[in-house]
Order: structure tokens, then sequence, then C-alpha cells
């Protein structure tokens, strides 16, 4: 994972073919999650699912930008649970009127963390990456 990202940061990248919005999408996950660990991080998740939500979420980023389509779907549904987690959060600490400022920065990372995720699934999404996930597929097959 990360060894992919050092080859795309020095320009010797293998998946010139990949598009822009693809290639931004994966980035944009990247950034997103790092995000989520440090908000997971502050919120005082216990080691154990810490290691099993990092592993899970890179080998999925991983094989987004490997043009997989099943990870694609995945992450809607990792992002659509963030989403409905983060609005129950609020609406709680709203509802309690919790002033704590550690509670405040997370609730700003986690909304941060939200919308850079809503934004890589638009460019996972848009015309160009949908062609290419589906040569991705269409070279599997054939």
């Amino acid at each position: 994972m990360f060894n992919s990202i050092f080859k795309k940061l020095n320009g010797q990248d293998p998946d010139n073919d990949k598009p822009k919005q693809v290639a931004t999408a994966v980035m944009l996950l990247y950034i997103g999650f790092i995000l989520s660990m440090i908000t997971d991080w502050l919120d005082g998740i216990g080691i154990i699912p810490f290691l099993v939500v990092f592993i899970v979420i890179s080998a999925v980023i991983t094989a987004i930008s490997a043009g997989k389509k099943w990870a694609r779907i995945l992450m809607i549904l990792f992002v659509l649970f963030n989403l409905l987690s983060f609005g129950f959060t609020l609406a709680q600490l709203l509802s309690q009127g919790v002033k704590e400022k550690l509670t405040v920065l997370v609730i700003v990372l986690y909304a941060i963390e939200i919308i850079i995720e809503l934004l890589a699934l638009r460019l996972l999404f848009s015309k160009a990456a949908n062609v290419w996930f589906n040569e991705q597929r269409e070279d599997v097959t054939t």
C-alpha cells in the first residue's frame, strides 16, 4: 500500500492508464483514512478494533486503486455507515450539550473526513472512472 504511494509520488506510477479522477479519489480516500485513524485514536478506540479497521480499509482502498468494482461498492457502504454514525453522534452530542474541546475536535475531523470521502466517491463514479473500472473488468475476464 505505502510502497505504491511512494512510487506515485516519485513519478514511477505503473498505472499510467488510470484516469486522473481515480488517482485523485484514491489519494483523497487515503487522506480520509488517515483522518479516520486520528479520529478513532482521539476517541479512544481499542488497539484490536483499530488494527482491524486499518487492515480492512487499507485493503479496500488498494483494491479500488487496482480497478476492482466490488471495492467501490464496499466503499459506498462504508461511507454511508460513516455518515449515519456521524449523524447519530452529532445528534447525541447536541442533545447532551457536551462542550469538551476534544469532542469538538473529533467532530470537526469527522466532518472533514466525511466531506473528503464524499468527494472521493463522486470522483470514483465519474464517467471516466466508470469507463476505466469497466475496462479493468473486461481485462480480467478476457
